[in-house]
């Protein structure tokens, strides 16, 4: 396929590209790094999350200008922007300019458009619904965005709630195709149903099967583990962690991931069983679930966890492990392979029936799976944005 008939891709990220490079993965980062190895996408401009508040854009300003933290060839650059050459089909854009001049994010994008040759069939990607000023700003032929969960209900930015509401709104109305990871998304935060499409979060299934390894933060962890990989945080429901604790002196509580703030990792001070690991790698994932005996999701049931799509379902199930879950919304498409309980006295209970199950791939499992695969979303998406393009040519 000639390059004018691939398509180039504007991507504003929810992340930045070096946070994915020192071993975080989230929705973002897989569906870039799939569309990357399609033969119809020729380029991909990552731009990074944008700072939208003094604090984030002095942290961004370091990180990029004065540690230069993002590993690639550095081709554009000046006292508030970078621009990186990753590998051949990416590029990655970092700013503070979106507080300072956000114009000149549009000028100095555009130069970069012009210079990489990607004006055809240019499309426009969003995560990040803080930062909607791209809209017929590059002559691009669409407009995507793509909610992996509800930002207004999200704590850490309950002070923009009035902000995203409008953005929302504006999204909406501008947007010619919008992805969402689950329904609550789709019926709650857009009317317009038509431009609509739930595609929920997916696995990397070959990656989860192509190590056989423990990870060493468990070797010295008594058995059996009852395992917990995601961001420390409010959202998780601490009563389910701290009645775990108590019931079950005998076993491992193993919480790995990021500790934040408001997470109140003191009430665990006197249990000798909860081990808090710290941040893991994406490449360390796979050899900590292998440790595991069984892998939980304690989410507390609110409205942000209601719009959202836990990738740990797909991630534990790839690893064979047994699952103990909340009520979280999706747990229920995977049938009996998910225990929800309802309380901390159920969640316990199933946590010891689970324990007593043989951990492995069933042939059930390999199906759900394999119809999962990032590979396989990316596909998905493609077809909607490839049928929406041949329907504007037609016109």
């Amino acid at each position: 396929m000639r390059d004018k008939q691939k398509l180039n891709i504007i991507m504003f990220n929810m992340s930045k590209y070096n946070d994915w490079q020192k071993g975080i993965a989230n929705r973002n980062y897989h569906i870039l790094h799939n569309l990357v190895k399609q033969n119809n996408v020729n380029k991909i401009i990552a731009v990074d999350f944008l700072p939208f508040n003094l604090k984030k854009a002095l942290k961004t300003y370091i990180s990029d200008q004065i540690l230069n933290d993002t590993r690639g060839t550095v081709v554009y650059g000046d006292l508030t922007s970078r621009c990186w050459q990753i590998t051949s089909k990416i590029l990655v854009y970092s700013s503070i300019d979106s507080i300072l001049n956000p114009r000149r994010i549009i000028i100095e994008l555009n130069k970069i458009i012009a210079k990489e040759k990607m004006s055809d069939n240019l499309i426009i990607w969003n995560y990040n619904p803080m930062y909607i000023d791209y809209f017929e700003k590059f002559n691009q032929k669409l407009n995507i965005f793509e909610a992996v969960d509800n930002w207004q209900e999200h704590s850490s930015y309950i002070k923009y709630k009035k902000k995203l509401k409008q953005n929302y709104l504006t999204i909406q109305e501008k947007s010619d195709l919008i992805f969402t990871v689950s329904e609550n998304l789709k019926n709650n935060l857009f009317q317009n149903k038509s431009k609509v499409h739930c595609l929920p979060n997916a696995v990397d299934l070959k990656y989860f099967q192509s190590i056989n390894e423990i990870s060493p933060k468990l070797k010295n962890l008594p058995k059996p583990i009852i395992g917990f990989l995601g961001i420390l945080q409010d959202r998780i429901d601490i009563d389910i962690l701290l009645n775990l604790a108590k019931k079950n002196p005998d076993k491992s509580i193993a919480l790995a991931g990021p500790l934040w703030q408001n997470f109140p990792k003191n009430k665990f001070a006197e249990f000798k069983n909860v081990y808090f690991l710290g941040p893991i790698k994406h490449v360390e994932i796979p050899s900590l679930y292998n440790g595991f005996n069984v892998g939980i999701i304690p989410y507390k049931i609110n409205e942000f966890i209601k719009s959202t799509d836990p990738m740990k379902f797909y991630e534990y199930l790839s690893a064979g492990l047994p699952i103990v879950s909340t009520d979280v919304p999706g747990a229920e498409r995977f049938g009996k392979l998910i225990k929800i309980a309802k309380s901390a006295e159920e969640f316990n209970l199933f946590i010891n029936q689970a324990l007593k199950e043989k951990r492995g791939l069933t042939p059930e499992i390999l199906e759900i799976l394999k119809n999962n695969t990032w590979e396989k979303r990316v596909e998905e998406l493609l077809g909607h944005i490839l049928l929406l393009l041949n329907d504007e040519i037609k016109n």
